[in-house]
């Protein structure tokens, strides 16, 4: 019985190990390329470019997000914050949202014509 348990214990601890090397060999950019939530207030609306400018509110950080056709995100305080899966022009200015998003390409980073620095990032499902 010692016996039988000794291997399984090796048997599992060889799987884990094997499973951790593989996570480490993916490569870099797979692995930055990871999704992360944010919740804030809608400062602007920009319908033609599907772009929405939001302020953080954790952070208080700017984020310019595009979001593509069919992309869901969750209104969770507004006039359609009732609705389950809210379009574009369900958004207002001032309206709380929760968006998934991913870092656009390699250029993050951007200006608004009046100076301030915001976080270009891609909506996803």
């Amino acid at each position: 019985m010692e016996r039988i348990t000794r291997r399984c214990i090796a048997l599992s601890v060889t799987m884990m190990l094997a499973l951790a090397t593989v996570a480490m060999s993916a490569p870099k950019s797979e692995r930055s390329r990871k999704s992360f939530t944010i919740e804030g207030r809608v400062l602007q609306v920009n319908r033609e470019a599907r772009t929405l400018l939001v302020s953080d509110i954790w952070s208080k950080k700017l984020y310019l997000v595009n979001v593509p056709e069919g992309n869901s995100f969750r209104i969770t305080f507004g006039m359609y914050m009732k609705t389950a899966e809210p379009k574009l022009r369900d958004v207002r200015t001032n309206d709380r949202v929760r968006l998934r998003c991913i870092h656009a390409d390699k250029e993050h980073l951007a200006r608004l014509d009046d100076g301030r620095e915001v976080v270009v990032l891609t909506a996803t499902h």
